[in-house]
């Protein structure tokens, strides 16, 4: 996974004139899916606004396929999300899903996540959940170890919102396991649910952890728990206890 985002990384140059070229010679179809393909690269080394100008840029382009403008707005909606323009990301997902059957079904099953992810943004668990499942079938079907592990923690995500606690623990340890399939840099999604999960059950001690290398506990009059109970309960947690 490291290895694939550096090697685009150093790449990248010859991406930009690739696309470049493509664009200038109205082939949205070739731009669109180097776009798509480079979209983890886009989004986990934060060039989302790159990218979201590549996509804008196909999708100016005179007679665009419905496949193509479907992977430029769905990539351009998970662009728009995670910039925190939720209507935006709405809208081109809308766009997206009503160009008809001709769209890849790995896109589908994207712009269905991110769909979930919008209605919960907008506090609409129920509509957020429907999304979810959904989406989880599609990359079932794909065998997408991140589709199904994300859509998993959408769930988990819905139901930790509605303080089903029991379900929320459930579906983050499948959410978990099918990760660890997908690469590293995955298995860091679940920990906010989890650190959320942990605050719900007067965990908060136990919410840290996952965040950080090592635990240091420092027990001096200044600091540390307020009780021997507490300072026992928090032994249970640190890597290394300084006592001063």
């Amino acid at each position: 996974e490291v290895e694939w985002l550096d090697r685009v990384r150093d790449d990248v140059e010859n991406y930009r004139t690739i696309l470049d070229w493509l664009i200038e010679r109205e082939r949205a179809s070739d731009a669109a899916d180097i776009t798509w393909n480079l979209l983890f690269f886009w989004l986990i080394r934060a060039r989302g606004t790159e990218a979201l100008q590549w996509c804008q840029r196909i999708l100016n382009l005179p007679d665009v396929s419905p496949r193509a403008q479907a992977k430029a707005l769905v990539g351009g909606s998970v662009m728009w999300y995670t910039q925190g323009q939720v209507g935006n990301a709405r809208e081109w997902l809308t766009r997206a899903l009503s160009l008809g059957p001709d769209i890849d079904a790995d896109v589908v099953a994207m712009a269905e996540i991110l769909c979930g992810h919008v209605e919960q943004a907008g506090g609409n668990q129920e509509a957020a959940r429907e999304r979810f499942t959904r989406s989880m079938e599609m990359f079932r079907t794909l065998s997408s170890a991140w589709g199904i592990g994300n859509a998993l923690m959408g769930m988990a995500s819905v139901s930790l919102a509605s303080r089903d606690i029991v379900s929320a623990e459930r579906l983050l340890d499948e959410a978990t396991t099918v990760l660890e399939q997908a690469g590293p840099w995955f298995l860091n999604l679940p920990l906010y649910i989890r650190a959320n999960l942990a605050v719900q059950l007067g965990q908060a001690d136990a919410a840290i952890v996952p965040h950080v290398d090592v635990s240091l506990y420092v027990m001096t009059p200044e600091f540390g728990a307020a009780s021997q109970l507490e300072k026992i309960d928090m032994l249970d947690f640190a890597d290394f206890v300084a006592i001063n």
